[in-house]
């Protein structure tokens, strides 16, 4: 508005000083002049006050504007301090995440480790139990072996010695039946010399007794005239029933 009436104004001085080049004009007309010059003052004043309030309009939407880009800044700045806080707090909670997968993780291998070494011990210590009860059950048999061999040594000395005693026993009543049949020939024979040297029951039994008695050569028989004490008092038995040769079986 301000330029338009500045450019109209322009072109009323232009025609004014040609009016005023040398023509005369009579006082109506520059009564209207003057109106119409007035009016353009008027609307001049206006149109400068309209200029300054479309100045201070424009001043104070332009501060507007500005503070609206200053609060839209800030507010952008403020968008973008959030979503870096909000990216921040995303990845700290990623992280806080990973850290606790990890650790979670951790606990769980650490889990797994110990009960696989749970197991591990399990399983050894069924093995050794399943090894000493293989061992106890072999010592056992070992053990039992040994005693059916032990038994079997002592049932075979045991035989051995049953052996060994029926054959002494064997041995001894053989040489019982020996001696029997040597003291039954020696009765025989002492008969056989008693019938043979007309000797008495008295005189056999004195030289049974003392031959017995290792004395022999220190009794003598019974004689009508008293003991006979001579060298040669029981040669003549002797002789026959071989008593030199034999001990004594009484």
């Amino acid at each position: 508005m301000l330029n338009k009436s500045i450019k109209f104004f322009t072109v009323f001085l232009l025609a004014f000083s040609v009016f005023a080049g040398g023509d005369d004009r009579d006082e109506e007309y520059y009564e209207t002049l003057d109106a119409e010059l007035a009016n353009f003052e008027a609307q001049l004043a206006e149109d400068l006050a309209n200029q300054a309030a479309l100045e201070a309009f424009q001043q104070k939407l332009a501060e507007e504007k500005a503070a609206a880009a200053a609060s839209t800044a800030a507010y952008q700045s403020q968008l973008e301090y959030d979503a870096q806080v909000a990216e921040l707090m995303d990845a700290l909670q990623r992280e806080l995440e990973i850290d606790a997968f990890e650790a979670q993780l951790e606990a769980e291998l650490a889990a797994q480790e110990m009960m696989a070494e749970m197991i591990a011990e399990e399983e050894l210590a069924k093995r050794l139990a399943e090894f000493q009860a293989k061992l106890e059950a072999d010592k056992a048999a070992a053990a039992k072996s040994t005693a059916i061999y032990q038994a079997r040594l002592q049932q075979e000395q045991i035989i051995k010695d049953n052996q060994a005693k029926r054959e002494a026993k064997l041995a001894e009543e053989k040489a019982a039946a020996a001696e029997l049949a040597a003291f039954e020939a020696v009765l025989a024979a002492h008969e056989e010399c008693k019938a043979a040297l007309n000797l008495s029951d008295s005189n056999i039994a004195l030289f049974k007794s003392a031959l017995a008695a290792g004395n022999l050569f220190n009794v003598g028989p019974q004689i009508t005239a008293g003991t006979e004490f001579t060298a040669n008092r029981w040669d003549e038995y002797a002789s026959c029933i071989g008593a030199l040769n034999y001990k004594n079986p009484f």
